[in-house]
């Protein structure tokens, strides 16, 4: 008997131990399935998912690239995203597109709190879009461009980006106060004007510094994301180190200080013939119809990492 008592406690002993084994090899290599079993029969039930809506209100407001200048056929990144939102996530999409070119911070606040059709817009919205920031930097630009002295020159944007800042957060409070549970999506601004002038760093450091404000500003409200597409926009078809390497090298190294007012800088841009194949040739300023399908996808990519937008409350 004792013997035999030995026995089986051999044999429980080796059960248990392949019965473990086989259940460790199979949770390694199928952890999904094995979990998903595990909850089934714990519940008696399948897996639910959360219940995505079927109905979408946005609402963009903004500037001209919000307006879709440069676009005319598809309405900038306001009609691309609508569509793209109905064809992938099979959503009805009523789309509000409130972006008036030439506006700055302070001009799209004042919009707002003039029109309240668009303030109950706002109220109702899913999703809330914003381009800003952009007229806000070439008001400053066009002023302080023309000096020779880089101190004064930075010393002057530092200030405008201090009221810049002041104006932002009014403009956020103001959303956030209409609708303080709606996802908000924020664009970064470009450097149009990148690829005909690459050696001109001050421009590109003043952009890279308003976009920073920006970011820094929006990450004080809860469900807001700011969204860079400031490399891809400014750099366009030349993406390598190397391709920005052999621009910088042909270009010229001119400091725009010459140049007084905005006509005359789009006229330096236009004679250096370098095109930027995702701003639009009409004005060497805004986003053409690829340039906003750069805008798009940014939106659509953060929208679906952050989709507590879609889901039902």
């Amino acid at each position: 008997m004792h013997k035999l008592w030995e026995a089986l406690k051999v044999v429980l002993i080796v059960a248990v131990v392949a019965g473990g084994a086989f259940w460790g090899l199979n949770h390694v290599l199928h952890p999904s399935s094995t979990t998903t079993s595990t909850t089934q029969t714990a519940n008696s039930k399948k897996p639910t998912k959360a219940a995505h809506k079927k109905r979408l209100q946005l609402v963009a407001v903004g500037d001209s690239l919000t307006e879709g200048i440069g676009d005319k056929k598809e309405g900038g990144y306001v009609g691309q995203i609508k569509q793209t939102l109905t064809n992938k996530q099979h959503l009805t999409v009523t789309a509000t597109n409130a972006g008036k070119s030439g506006d700055r911070s302070d001009q799209i606040l004042a919009r707002i709190n003039k029109s309240s059709a668009l303030q109950h817009k706002i109220a109702a919205a899913d999703v809330l879009t914003v381009t800003v920031g952009g007229n806000d930097l070439l008001q400053t630009l066009e002023g302080s461009i023309t000096s020779n002295n880089t101190a004064k020159n930075n010393s002057t944007v530092a200030k405008a980006q201090t009221t810049y800042a002041a104006k932002l957060t009014k403009l956020f409070n103001r959303l956030r106060q209409l609708n303080p549970k709606a996802s908000l999506f924020v664009f970064s601004i470009y450097n149009p004007i990148y690829v005909n002038f690459p050696n001109v760093t001050a421009i590109t450091a003043y952009v890279q510094q308003w976009n920073e404000q920006t970011q820094t500003t929006l990450g004080h409200y809860q469900k807001a994301y700011f969204m860079s597409i400031n490399t891809v926009m400014s750099h366009g078809q030349y993406k390598t180190a190397a391709e920005i390497a052999k621009l910088k090298k042909a270009s010229n190294s001119t400091s725009l200080t010459n140049l007084t007012n905005a006509t005359q800088i789009n006229a330096a841009v236009a004679a250096e013939s370098k095109d930027n194949n995702l701003i639009s040739n009409s004005d060497n300023f805004h986003p053409n119809k690829r340039g906003y399908h750069v805008f798009t996808s940014k939106l659509y990519q953060t929208m679906m990492a952050h989709p507590a937008w879609l889901l039902k409350k």
